[in-house]
């Protein structure tokens, strides 16, 4: 008789000679992309869709029963939306075969939105899951800069900056200008100190006073990190070039009267507007250009140094260049153009001088005019009916000196 271990290895020997059972046949689904995410490139739209594709990477039928968007953000909207090459439903996907799901994006609020593409069908995995994000805000890049000269990141596509001056405790800073790309940029002190942030260049030919009167930074469009230049302006009006920005010309002048408050550039940077206190507009050429038309229809209070800011809309030119002025207890007032009814203002603080600055959306117009307003403690107010954008930096007292954008 054969020992026991010798019998047991002989059956091992045995077994382990028989052909094997095959694998028992199973669908699987393989997606091309686990997360799509929207805005990235333009947060204030319009947002293109992104598509996945399910293939049937099993060796069965892969059984599709349903495909679903689930929004859980809340909004006024549902966000995201699908539509897909898999329906009717059940669609059946044989071993290697594939359908497309096209995914869309309409947020219903300004932000960061989630949401998620679920596919449900006879795979063991089921439901797979797809993660949305979509970025959506008004602006390209927006920071809040503090008096101290801090500046605060306030959309989930505006990354901290590195550089740019500071100081604790006093409320010096005045201003920030952002680059094209919004890579970098530059804060302004009142003692007209130009300091770079980001990939911003340092300055050239900048003026610098030694005394607080510097008031507002402006650059010109198309400036880069490797070519920075615009002007800066003081409190009596003076605009001083730096970089390579031609001369300014035909800008008024207040020698003594420290009055003068924002200045802006038309899109097209052949000229622009500076704020006096009391509200008035006044153009001034770039170069050699022409000087955009007089305004003579804002907002005016003589001898009260109320006015705060004003913007321009983003298709403004010489001949239709228009706005709103923002005065210092939060109100919004048209020029160079004409509105059809009361503006509808989000924040409103009559008798306290809070209101800091105004900014329209990108895509408002004289027909359908919107945007933001900001106060001294950081808040975010639309008015005109504008959708809320989400609160960013926030402090309990005045310190907020301006909302810096890029459009």
């Amino acid at each position: 008789m054969k020992p026991v271990k010798a019998i047991v290895a002989l059956a091992l020997v045995l077994v382990a000679g028989l052909p094997t059972s095959a694998t028992a046949a199973a669908p699987a689904a393989s997606l091309s992309s686990s997360s799509l995410v929207f805005g990235t490139q333009n947060p204030a739209g319009p947002y293109p869709p992104q598509s996945v594709t399910v293939t049937n990477s099993g060796t069965a039928p892969l059984v599709i029963a349903n495909i679903t968007i689930d929004n859980p953000a809340t909004s006024s909207g549902s966000d995201f939306t699908q539509n897909n090459s898999c329906f009717p439903y059940p669609r059946t996907l044989v071993p290697s075969e594939s359908c497309l799901i096209n995914v869309g994006f309409f947020p219903g609020e300004y932000g960061a939105r989630q949401g998620d593409l679920l596919i449900f069908d006879n795979a063991a995995d089921s439901p797979q899951r797809v993660s949305l994000t979509g970025l959506a805000y008004p602006f390209k890049a927006m920071y809040t800069l503090d008096a101290f000269g801090g500046l605060h990141p306030a959309s989930a596509l505006s990354p901290p900056m590195v550089g740019g001056g500071y100081w604790p405790g006093w409320k010096i800073a005045r201003a920030a200008a952002l680059l094209s790309d919004a890579s970098g940029g530059y804060t302004l002190d009142g003692y007209g100190g130009l300091h770079p942030f980001g990939t911003a260049p340092a300055p050239t030919n900048a003026a610098y006073f030694g005394w607080d009167i510097a008031r507002d930074v402006v650059l010109l469009p198309g400036s880069t990190l490797t070519s920075a230049s615009g002007y800066v302006l003081d409190g009596w009006g003076g605009l001083h070039p730096f970089g390579a920005a031609p001369p300014p010309a035909g800008a008024a002048y207040w020698p003594q009267f420290d009055i003068a408050k924002r200045v802006k550039l038309l899109p097209d940077g052949s000229g622009g507007y500076v704020l006096d206190g009391w509200g008035g507009l006044h153009p001034f050429a770039v170069g050699n250009n022409a000087a955009p038309r007089g305004i003579t229809d804002t907002a005016y209070w003589p001898h009260w140094n109320i006015a705060q800011d004003f913007d321009l809309f983003s298709n403004s030119t010489p001949t239709t260049a228009s706005g709103f002025t923002l005065d210092g207890f939060g109100g919004v007032h048209p020029f160079g153009f004409a509105v059809n009814g009361p503006v509808g203002s989000g924040g409103y603080w009559p008798g306290w001088n809070i209101a800091r600055s105004i900014r329209l959306n990108p895509n408002s117009t004289t027909a359908t005019p919107f945007g933001w307003t900001m106060e001294g403690l950081g808040g975010f107010h639309p008015f005109d009916w504008g959708p809320a954008v989400p609160q960013a930096a926030y402090w309990n007292w005045d310190v907020a000196v301006e909302l810096v954008v890029v459009r």
